[in-house]
């Protein structure tokens, strides 16, 4: 198993719950989605298993990366593992880059030559819908729309290949034409062997995934196949995220 998260509680030094016994797991060539409103919890736990919470949050639980639990590995392990064998795509696009440094000196992998990587950072961007990379590779962030840094935040994390995805609102700076692409792009990932975690509001965009769980007020209200959800949901709250999904289409 590449990720397996055990009954994970994420707790304020105030006492406040955001999070309470979440569990799930995924595997190579996996893809599941986590769903649900603003305020769920649902970043929050993403943060969690990328080990980006502060000082103010009390974690319990596991969160074991091939059967090594995260959360008590040291520091110089954790820099091994995070950004190259997991690694994560944020909310906010807009503050993801140094905005004193072009574009291209920020895609990076130093795994592999320089001549490989220009290869890799052009038919990546390529693949997100990006073709005027010299324009972009020599742009500051503050020169593209919020949209083109979502897409090369999004290659950032590609080229690195990792083992896992883990995408919070990966699609919201997105065109919805571009957002198709993205999504199909993904599945492409997880067919090589990726296992991708996606987090989203929009029940549309978890469609593809295949196995969705339902997060509400800091818990999961329902867990099941993407089949399952979408045609036989048991639970009131997926019925309204349903329901507001059929709206939007209309």
């Amino acid at each position: 198993m590449f990720l397996d998260v055990r009954d994970l509680t994420i707790t304020l030094k105030t006492g406040e719950e955001i999070a309470k016994d979440i569990s799930f797991s995924i595997d190579g060539g996996e893809m599941l989605s986590i769903v649900g409103s603003s305020g769920a919890g649902k970043t929050t736990v993403c943060k969690a298993v990328m080990g980006l919470l502060s000082s103010n949050y009390s974690i319990s639980g596991e969160v074991l990366y091939r059967g090594e639990n995260l959360l008590h590995c040291s520091k110089k392990r954790l820099q091994a593992i995070y950004g190259k064998e997991i690694c994560y795509i944020m909310q906010n696009p807009m503050t993801a880059f140094n905005p004193s440094l072009r574009i291209g000196r920020q895609l990076h992998n130093p795994q592999i030559s320089r001549q490989e990587l220009q290869l890799l950072v052009s038919n990546t961007l390529q693949q997100l819908g990006l073709d005027d990379l010299k324009r972009i590779l020599k742009s500051y962030p503050d020169a593209l729309s919020g949209g083109m840094l979502q897409r090369i935040m999004i290659a950032a994390a590609l080229i690195n290949q990792p083992t896992i995805l883990v995408a919070d609102e990966a699609t919201t700076a997105i065109d919805a034409c571009n957002r198709i692409e993205l999504m199909q792009l993904l599945r492409q990932l997880c067919s090589g062997g990726m296992a991708i975690l996606f987090v989203t509001h929009d029940l549309r965009a978890a469609s593809m995934a295949d196995r969705i769980l339902i997060m509400n007020d800091g818990q999961l209200v329902e867990a099941g196949t993407t089949e399952q959800i979408f045609n036989e949901p048991k639970e009131e709250y997926t019925k309204y995220l349903l329901s507001a999904c059929t709206l939007e289409r209309r």
